[in-house]
């Protein structure tokens, strides 16, 4: 099969053979229903008109608004926009297959093929109606376009690097610090000299470009130009609630209670987590319970990166886990929460004890997510030992390769995100194939250097 797989036009038949496999066995759970779609059908609404009568909530900030375009040309077809989605997975990873053949990253590219094909989390990641695929491919694209500027010193590739990270924030607003950090990197890195210097400030300006129009759109609703959605606070203030009884009494909801009495006191009972005052507050909020906990909130650093460990990417919803129409859902919840408490003991208790009545359909899908959450347990796992080893071997002179570093920036950027402010694997899914590309690359430096 390897040797197979060095041919492209197989390689690419497989591609869309895996992307049309986990398309379908998702499809009758894929929905509009879910992932604030209500909203982002507001905004495609307002794209038409440009009237703002046409939001249902007149200081509206949350979420970002670029999904709305899909609605805008798309309108609420299932078929079609998954089609579209799986139609720009599909080009964003032959691009990154190309790109590691044009600059001889790895040596048999069929082994890194035979994983890409098998990448269960990536391929079911994209089958759900969220802005997430999108922003997920447009990152990718970001990173991969601005290494071949670095390699290049062409500086289209910049402006193309550029144009794909400014699209993308209007999808994701999670990703502004890894902005930042990007820019920084791109000015520290050669060609250096003051020409050089200005030209390379063409990265932040077509990003904040991109991002005028919702700048202007923020204005209009809270006063203030805003680089990103309204929602940070609320999301830092229930992560504090993954730490299992931690001594806040925060739980990792959307509707915890503690956060409900702490926004009334201050806002009384009208207030929105996610309005802009309301999200400066519980950022505020965050910041002086960690002062008066920081030791308790080192806890919670730790159980986050557990949950990392052991949830690092998403399984789908092949079995329509989110909506809840699983038999033996609340065991299977139960049990994987159990499992990231480390009580082995009692979820062996519950599984002998549990009166399982799955169908023979639920039973395949039970059975497949199982196998994405096991890949994806093995990856990260494969990716802290690869980086590890490597350290150890090369010290900081591992940071000389210019696309591991990069890809380094990016998954740590991701990693601090989920350790440091809330855990979701949807969210670290993100940049599945660079968690890919860089453990085949750390593998492959520290094993030539073995040989």
């Amino acid at each position: 099969m390897f040797k197979h797989l060095q041919n492209k036009n197989i390689y690419y038949f497989l591609l869309l053979a895996s992307i049309i496999f986990h398309s379908v066995i998702s499809f009758e759970n894929i929905t509009f229903n879910l992932y604030f779609n209500s909203v982002y059908e507001e905004y495609g609404n307002f794209f038409k008109s440009f009237e703002f009568l046409s939001f249902s909530d007149p200081y509206l900030t949350f979420p970002i608004w670029g999904y709305g375009f899909f609605y805008l040309f798309f309108g609420k077809s299932v078929l079609l926009n998954l089609f579209i989605q799986q139609s720009i997975t599909f080009i964003t990873l032959v691009f990154l297959d190309r790109e590691i053949i044009r600059f001889k990253l790895i040596h048999k590219i069929e082994y890194f093929r035979f994983f890409i094909i098998f990448s269960a989390p990536w391929f079911l990641f994209h089958t759900q109606m969220w802005p997430k695929s999108f922003a997920s491919n447009l990152i990718i694209l970001s990173v991969l376009l601005l290494f071949h500027f670095f390699k290049s010193k062409k500086y289209v590739f910049l402006i193309l690097s550029a144009l794909c990270f400014g699209v993308m924030q209007n999808f994701r607003s999670d990703y502004i610090f890894l902005f930042y950090l990007l820019v920084v990197y791109i000015y520290f890195s050669k060609p250096f000299g003051f020409e050089n210097t200005l030209k390379k400030s063409i990265f932040p300006i077509i990003v904040l470009m991109l991002l005028t129009p919702w700048m202007i759109f923020t204005y209009n609703q809270t006063g203030r130009t805003l680089l990103t959605s309204t929602n940070a606070g609320h999301v830092l203030f229930i992560g504090l609630g993954q730490l299992p009884e931690n001594i806040w009494g925060i739980l990792p909801r959307d509707d915890d209670e503690v956060m409900d009495m702490t926004l009334k006191e201050e806002f009384g009972s009208s207030y929105k987590s996610d309005k802009y005052h309301e999200n400066i507050f519980l950022k505020n909020k965050f910041i002086q319970l960690i002062k008066q906990d920081p030791t308790e909130w080192i806890k919670k650093c730790f159980f986050s990166f557990r949950l990392l460990v052991f949830d690092p990417f998403y399984v789908g919803n092949i079995g329509s886990f989110q909506q809840n129409g699983f038999s033996n859902v609340k065991e299977i919840r139960k049990l994987e929460d159990l499992i990231y408490r480390f009580e082995f003991i009692e979820a062996k208790k519950l599984i002998s004890e549990t009166d399982w009545r799955l169908s023979y359909k639920e039973v395949f899908q039970f059975f497949y997510t199982l196998f994405t959450k096991v890949l994806g347990i093995i990856l990260f796992i494969s990716f802290l030992i690869s980086l590890i080893l490597s350290f150890y071997k090369f010290r900081f002179n591992l940071f000389k390769d210019k696309i591991i570093t990069l890809l380094l920036i990016v998954i740590g950027y991701q990693i601090a995100i989920s350790v440091f402010a809330f855990h979701m694997s949807v969210y670290n899914t993100t940049i599945y194939v660079f968690y890919l590309l860089l453990t085949y690359l750390l593998f492959q430096k520290y094993l030539s250097i073995k040989q």
